[in-house]
């Protein structure tokens, strides 16, 4: 029976350390993505102030 709950236990925490570890890799995928509309929302912003100065 110990031999049994230590094995349990074992998973247990195996699969608390991968779903972790997938927690922590999305929640990076996500910061990047949000970098990169960051990025883009600024360009857009920049181009759309480049253009107004010139149509003047």
């Amino acid at each position: 029976m110990a031999t049994l709950l230590s094995n349990q236990t074992l998973k247990t925490k195996y699969y608390q350390t991968n779903q972790q570890v997938k927690y922590l890799h999305l929640e990076a995928e996500v910061d990047m993505l949000l970098q990169k509309l960051t990025a883009l929302k600024d360009q857009k912003q920049l181009l759309e102030e480049l253009s107004a100065r010139s149509t003047k």
